[in-house]
């Protein structure tokens, strides 16, 4: 009975306690990964976030739960080239859905997001 109740009481803290990511791919510049979310089944899960720019109309994007992606990039962002194309990739564990469309943004993309954001709001 009390082996019961301490398994019972560990399953509810570990899913409690799971990091919860955004997750999805696009390959089309307009669209932005961050409408579906996933829970991540480990601990030692990252919410990642990677983006390619592929052409002027093509940006390929993903996002999810990783450990094992994210080994060399534990939150913090890593750039680099492939093939003549820049891929950016970022893995955080700071808090729940950490990897949104803002996360592999600069400073100065994050503003103007934001702007874009606020003067959205007034249009509806």
């Amino acid at each position: 009975m009390i082996y019961r109740l301490v398994l019972i009481y560990f399953a509810v803290i570990v899913t409690l306690s799971a990091l919860e990511c955004y997750t999805g791919y696009t390959y089309l510049k307009s669209q932005s990964v961050g409408t579906s979310k996933e829970t991540c089944s480990s601990p030692n899960d990252y919410c990642y976030n990677m983006t390619a720019d592929l052409t002027s109309l093509n940006n390929v994007k993903k996002g999810g739960c990783s450990s094992t992606r994210c080994f060399l990039a534990r939150n913090k962002c890593i750039t680099q080239s492939v093939g003549g194309t820049e891929i950016k990739f970022c893995c955080c564990n700071t808090g729940n859905l950490c990897n949104s469309k803002m996360t592999n943004m600069t400073f100065i993309e994050k503003t103007k997001q934001k702007v874009k954001d606020i003067f959205g709001m007034f249009g509806r």
